[in-house]
């Protein structure tokens, strides 16, 4: 395997979230009087974070852009609450990770979701082990911004010019980019925006054909 380690992000990438996050969106709506957005919608609004999330939303509504600071405590609030049954591990996930632990493959996980779904998704949907976890909570900053992506090697003790880092969306590929290191790109996920230049160095349909790209190389 021609990579130290392969990094992860985790919805859209390792897990369908979408039903979860709508649920813990509905009752943002409802504390706040907004209309509800339905599945499709809702998945625009993933990828850069709860801030980013519920600044979307209120967009979307067309309502008062001051109110994101109640929105966010609320989405916090109900997102921990949300039933952990209502996330799905993507297929290949569990087999892609399980085959990278046999290797000996040092495996991290990079994402924008706060610390405590975060636990509750991993455990409950039995992923990992990850050698380094580094959420929206960790730092100041979120992706698209490299230093989440950065930390995560740093904690694995591995450059990011020897990780590759596996996404779904636009985020993530420039928080690659920025690193710099390898992207591979899966499709299915969470993407709103075109993957500018670099061109991933990996494109694939989903997490089985990430893993026989992996293992024949």
């Amino acid at each position: 395997m021609p990579y130290d380690a392969i990094l992860f992000d985790l919805d859209g990438t390792l897990i369908d979230s979408s039903r979860a996050i709508r649920t813990a969106m509905l009752a943002v709506c409802g504390q706040l009087a907004l209309p509800e957005p339905d599945l499709d919608t809702v998945k625009t609004f993933v990828g850069g974070g709860v801030t980013v999330a519920m600044a979307r939303l209120l967009e979307w509504a067309g309502a008062d852009p001051k109110l994101r600071p109640e929105a966010v405590s609320v989405m916090r609030d109900a997102y921990e609450k949300v039933p952990a049954d209502l996330n799905e591990a993507l297929p290949g996930a569990r087999e892609l990770l399980r085959l990278l632990a046999e290797r000996g493959v040092p495996v991290g996980l990079c994402t924008n979701k706060p610390t405590a779904p975060t636990a509750i998704v991993v455990e409950g949907l039995g992923l990992g082990p990850f050698a380094a976890t580094i959420t929206g909570d960790d730092l100041p900053l979120r992706k698209p911004d490299p230093a989440p992506v950065r930390a995560c090697c740093a904690r694995m003790r591995v450059l990011p010019a020897r990780c590759l880092f596996v996404g779904d969306s636009e985020i993530d590929h420039a928080a690659a980019a920025a690193c710099p290191m390898p992207f591979a790109f899966v499709e299915g996920g969470y993407l709103n925006a075109p993957l500018h230049a670099p061109a991933p160095a990996m494109r694939v349909p989903d997490l089985h054909a990430l893993a026989e790209r992996l293992s024949a190389a």
